[in-house]
């Protein structure tokens, strides 16, 4: 099993990204979130150059984030830089979509975008919508050179968390990102790839597709630890991404876990008194980097447990030898605390265990 970590986009991520590829990880990630964090290809730039082995790429895009032909150019230009080193994530949108105010992509929407990145990161000439019922041909002029490099392939990665999603990502994806929830889950969603590939004709039924998912962990060395101010910074942007995402999704506070109904309650009592027109900018402050002041209160070590596995390092290794063994083959870290600790543990301690 692969195991990667997702980091944000900024000026100065390249020296996440070596102690990321120094303490074992295979894969590095950068989040796509125009109003949230920096340019993601900015900082894959400063990624490729400050790694030698990683895989990196966006973790994830979105169709409505840029252009498809601005997106395989971003791509193509990576590819000369860490040849054979990138991979193209993509899914319909999360924070990236819901932070300008907009809906998620259709499904038809995201495979449009990919439909045109595959074909011009394999170099063809493909037809792409410019308006007004017209369409025109899209090619790289410049596909050699100094520019970018094309003779490799670069893998797609869908986020396809629902039946449909996964059936079509059947068709096109070398790996899709799903919701670990234990080894049944991953069986359905091989059994749709496999149809979503027989439906589009595709070599071996889609048994070459990978199987990823998105995860959180938090290795201690005792209980105490997580009445730590430490813990609490680390673990409490998770914690209030899932309050938000609550709040946003119930409307009364005996719907969610107990744990989170106090702040579900106040959260709700605090987005009553935001401008309807502007509350989508207000979800998105220190989405997954810190806890805004005034939600502190409510990253508790019951609120850390559910939205991360945190234990020794035996355990954590065993939660993601569990993931393995039921068919998962890349698990996706959220990085949780300053880098230099939690790479430290998870390469001294529990990486060694997956090998």
């Amino acid at each position: 099993m692969h195991v990667g970590v997702y980091v944000d986009a900024h000026p100065a991520v390249a020296e996440q990204a070596r102690l990321l590829e120094a303490a074992g990880f295979d894969q590095v990630w950068v989040y796509d979130s125009p109003l949230v964090f920096s340019d993601p290809y900015m900082a894959l730039l400063e990624v490729a150059r400050a790694t030698d082995r990683v895989l990196i790429g966006p973790g994830v895009t979105q169709p409505d984030a840029r252009p498809a032909y601005a997106t395989a150019q971003a791509l193509g230009t990576l590819a000369k830089v860490a040849p054979g080193r990138v991979a193209f994530g993509i899914g319909i949108g999360n924070s990236a979509s819901w932070s300008v105010g907009r809906q998620p992509a259709t499904l038809d929407e995201m495979h449009e975008h990919v439909r045109i990145v595959q074909a011009m990161l394999r170099g063809e000439t493909v037809e792409h919508d410019v308006g007004g019922g017209r369409r025109a041909p899209l090619r790289f002029i410049h596909p050699e050179g100094r520019w970018l490099d094309l003779s490799r392939h670069v893998p797609t990665w869908i986020s396809a968390f629902g039946p449909r999603g996964q059936r079509r990502a059947g068709a096109v994806a070398d790996v899709v990102l799903i919701r670990w929830e234990g080894e049944q889950r991953v069986r359905e969603a091989r059994e749709r790839l496999a149809e979503g590939a027989r439906a589009a004709g595709r070599p071996g039924a889609g048994e070459d597709i990978g199987i990823g998912t998105v995860y959180c962990v938090y290795p201690i060395e005792g209980e105490a630890e997580l009445e730590t101010n430490e813990a609490r910074a680390a673990l409490g942007p998770m914690v209030v991404s899932r309050l938000r995402y609550l709040t946003a999704n119930h409307a009364h506070a005996d719907e969610v876990p107990a744990h989170f109904r106090p702040g579900f309650t106040a959260y709700q009592a605090h987005r009553a008194t935001l401008d309807p027109v502007e509350r989508h900018l207000d979800n998105y402050r220190g989405y997954l980097v810190h806890t805004p002041p005034d939600l502190e209160s409510f990253v508790t070590p019951e609120t850390m447990r559910t939205v991360a596995t945190i234990g020794s390092a035996a355990e954590i290794a065993d939660e993601l030898l569990a993931m393995r063994d039921a068919g998962v083959d890349h698990v996706t870290l959220q990085l949780a605390g300053p880098p230099a600790r939690w790479c430290r543990r998870m390469g001294e301690q529990v990486l060694p265990l997956l090998r």
